[in-house]
């Protein structure tokens, strides 16, 4: 495996992670994680643990987008992410 590809599944596996302890967490119905690269916030994820719903925001187009699935959240953040990596 490439080093790129290396690191791109091991970034990968790090917002699963994050969105996996979301899931986890007991201590509010409501979790919300922020992704950010260089410093500067990107994406806000909230879920809600009763419907299983998460709610992504993404700061520099100023959109949002719900989602059921956790591997299609994770990509979400993963491009908005990539993206921005790309511009600096």
């Amino acid at each position: 495996m490439s080093p790129k590809k290396k690191q791109d599944t091991s970034n990968l596996k790090q917002i699963l992670s994050r969105l996996r302890a979301m899931i986890d967490s007991n201590d509010n119905q409501y979790q919300t994680r922020r992704f950010d690269a260089f410093g500067i916030e990107a994406v806000s994820v909230d879920y809600d643990q009763l419907t299983g719903v998460w709610t992504v925001h993404e700061h520099r187009e100023v959109r949002q987008f719900q989602f059921d699935d956790i591997d299609l959240v994770a990509i979400e953040i993963y491009d908005v992410l990539h993206d921005l990596r790309l511009i600096f």
